[in-house]
């Protein structure tokens, strides 16, 4: 069975950022020796933005992540179908809910000079955006200002850029990508300023290491997406790794259980040294 079929395991804390229904975060928290300050990820979860799915499945890679030392931070935002979701505010909401670390520092022993943001399928865009949100234009809708400092990203079969995602979805499936539409509330034609704010690849250079991993079986995310939105990067002067792991699929980036999980684990592990 897939993380989608298995009952995930309880995180440590459910603690709201904000006063709505889902603006909400899970806190893992690995045992700590008194004076010891660890390192965060903070998770965003998949499911093209969309209601019908939530942070459970994340338990799993959180949990994991949680055994080897890291902190885990998995946020919950408002996404389409559900009041307020789409543009702007799933990207006000996870900005806001990875910010919230500055308040969990207060009391948990949170190290947020270590902070690396992590995400699935439409998370990975979530993440990246989250790295990259210091260029987006003042006047935009989803500008918001931050004290976090991110360290790294790693992108887990991730939308990592919106545009490219609609150019490809169009070009291998014969249409556009609905989900992209209904989040932005249009195709980039139609809402330029909303991309250029909202995209990764408009945000570029991130100015932090990048790993975007995959599986060679996805068939989700078109494989040329990671490629490309990685050289425009490294054009741009990023850090920035592909890794496409043989056989894997869409979920197994997010199941313990999978072989293709030692890869995050390593890539955790390393961003977080």
């Amino acid at each position: 069975m897939d993380v989608l079929s298995r009952t995930p395991p309880k995180a440590d804390a459910r603690i709201h950022y904000a006063a709505g229904q889902s603006q909400f975060g899970d806190l893992w928290m690995p045992s700590v020796k008194a004076g010891q300050w660890v390192p965060v990820v903070v998770f965003i979860h998949g499911g093209w933005w969309q209601a019908e799915y939530s942070l459970d499945y994340a338990g799993f890679v959180c949990s994991a992540l949680k055994s080897n030392g890291i902190a885990v931070w998995s946020v919950e935002y408002r996404r389409v179908g559900q009041p307020g979701g789409g543009w702007p505010n799933t990207f006000l909401d996870v900005a806001a809910g990875a910010d919230y670390l500055g308040a969990l520092s207060q009391k948990y022993p949170l190290d947020l000079n270590r902070v690396v943001t992590m995400g699935h399928s439409a998370g990975g865009h979530l993440a990246l955006w989250l790295a990259g949100r210091h260029h987006v234009a003042h006047d935009s809708p989803i500008y918001a200002p931050t004290q976090l400092h991110v360290s790294g990203v790693i992108s887990l079969a991730g939308a990592v850029d919106l545009r490219l995602l609609c150019d490809l979805a169009q070009d291998r499936f014969g249409h556009d990508k609905s989900e992209v539409r209904s989040l932005m509330g249009g195709l980039p034609g139609v809402f330029p300023d909303r991309y250029r704010a909202g995209s990764p690849g408009d945000l570029l250079p991130l100015n932090v290491a990048q790993v975007l991993i995959q599986g060679t079986l996805d068939k989700q995310i078109p494989p040329d997406l990671p490629r490309r939105y990685a050289e425009n990067a490294r054009r741009q002067g990023d850090d920035v790794t592909v890794r496409m792991i043989p056989g894997a699929g869409h979920f197994d980036v997010v199941d313990p259980e999978s072989a293709a999980f030692d890869v995050v684990r390593a890539a955790a592990l390393g961003m977080v040294r």
